[in-house]
């Protein structure tokens, strides 16, 4: 099966194979990462491999890891699962910034970018859903800055609610929400790209 590859100007997002595995293994042990993680255990290379074979042959889902293009440096993880064709929905999720170099970066924001465009234009997917746990303030800010907004009503994901032992919250980001922050998003990586090069130069 052909693995998904998004490529942009400073970051490609890459379908998680078992090259990766590494990368991700450190991050997600790492106490700093995993804080707000769904994972009350300790990953090793065998449970890895065990959940990519499931991952594997489950078509609801998706990971992609970040990669920095110009040093070819992984950095990051974002995905979705649940993604319902006929409901045109998924959630997303899987976002985790494991090389904390990078946070709040350029790179990392138009990883985002590439990643929303995916999910709606080719997913077609309508709406995203997102659980958040209440205490992740960091986490809250950012998809609230990328056009989530809590959902009000009824909770479409209610087995949601309690994950390891943490309350989340459910957002929701529709198509349209999207598209009224996108422009913003390209101008903010935009002015950041230059910045950049300012300083190199």
């Amino acid at each position: 099966m052909q693995q998904l590859y998004l490529n942009g100007q400073m970051v490609n997002l890459e379908e998680v194979t078992e090259s990766y595995f590494h990368y991700i293994i450190a991050w997600r042990n790492d106490p700093v990462n995993n804080q707000y993680l769904n994972q009350p255990f300790h990953l090793n290379m065998e449970k890895q491999r065990a959940w990519y074979e499931h991952y594997m042959a489950d078509i609801t889902q998706g990971l992609l890891v970040v990669v920095d293009k110009e040093n070819d440096t992984p950095f990051a993880t974002m995905g979705w699962t649940d993604h319902d064709v006929e409901q045109h929905r998924c959630i997303t999720g899987r976002l985790l910034v494991g090389d904390r170099r990078y946070r709040g970066s350029a790179h990392f924001a138009e990883a985002t970018l590439l990643f929303a465009d995916y999910v709606y234009d080719t997913l077609g997917v309508d709406v995203c859903y997102a659980h958040i746990v209440r205490e992740n303030v960091a986490s809250l800010r950012y998809h609230e800055k990328y056009g989530f907004r809590r959902n009000e009503g009824e909770m479409q994901f209610p087995e949601e609610r309690i994950v390891n032992g943490m309350e989340q919250v459910e957002y929701l980001r529709r198509r349209a929400d999207w598209c009224s922050v996108r422009e913003a998003a390209v101008h903010r990586i935009d002015a950041a790209r230059r910045n950049g090069r300012e300083r190199q130069g």
